[in-house]
């Protein structure tokens, strides 16, 4: 009898433990959520819009750099499952390969455009920052977000929204001439070594990937070499190695036997 009772009791003691749990849950998480949005859910439309792009923008951008740039899966090598795409090319034996991209970054920056105009995203961020600032007391004009550009620079990819703001509270007024948004991501300095790469490539030269990484310790790359003689080039940020750019190219390629 005393073990049965025992057993209740330690039963009933771990019920309310659990009980506890759930109602702190309910409590404190909330409230800690809230200090992680309001962090950044700022009074900045720079850093309220660009954060919310993020959340659409980071995960499209690294899909589309393991597959060179682009969306759409032709001309391109299946490697690790993925579809790398051929930035420089030829079937054929000896000849030097043809450049598939001479304009990737402009490419790339349209690419990334449709997807955001696809999604709505630039603008239902700038409606997210007017609805917050209204929550928290502010007179504020709701902006045309539509118009929008992207540029990848230097270790961003830049978002500057032709959106003036105002806003009013009291005797407060601030006012921002445009949104400037952007995703620290180095697409811009993946693209640009890319075309270093291919620029070797179409002189019939073999790019050596440790000569580079000793005057550019900012990169990290690998060069895997296929059965058809496809060179793969995995670029990859060593500061964040989730930043990642792939690509194919084939040319200069000697006939089996030759050697």
């Amino acid at each position: 009898m005393r073990s049965k009772r025992g057993q209740a009791t330690l039963f009933i003691i771990i019920a309310i433990a659990v009980i506890a749990i759930v109602i702190l849950a309910i409590i404190f998480i909330p409230k800690l959520t809230n200090q992680n949005i309001s962090a950044v859910d700022s009074l900045i439309p720079d850093a309220y819009v660009s954060s919310c792009v993020k959340d659409v923008l980071e995960p499209f951008v690294e899909k589309i750099s393991n597959q060179s740039g682009y969306l759409e899966q032709s001309n391109c090598i299946f490697y690790q499952g993925v579809c790398r795409r051929y930035l420089c090319y030829t079937s054929q034996y000896y000849a030097a390969c043809v450049n598939q991209e001479p304009m990737l970054k402009e490419k790339i920056e349209s690419v990334i455009k449709g997807e955001l105009q696809r999604t709505n995203t630039v603008t239902r961020c700038v409606h997210g920052f007017v609805e917050n600032a209204r929550n928290k007391g502010y007179d504020i004009n709701s902006c045309d977000a539509s118009n929008f550009s992207v540029e990848l620079i230097q270790g961003k990819i830049s978002i500057p929204i032709d959106c003036k703001i105002t806003m009013v509270k009291g005797e407060e007024k601030k006012t921002f001439e445009k949104v400037n948004s952007a995703l620290d991501w180095p697409l811009y300095d993946f693209v640009m070594l890319s075309q270093e790469i291919i620029d070797e490539e179409l002189n019939k030269k073999d790019f050596d990937p440790l000569s580079y990484m000793l005057g550019h310790y900012w990169v990290d790359i690998e060069k895997f070499r296929t059965s058809d003689d496809t060179k793969i080039f995995t670029l990859k940020e060593r500061e964040n190695p989730s930043h990642v750019f792939v690509f194919a190219v084939r040319g200069g390629v000697i006939p089996p036997g030759i050697m």
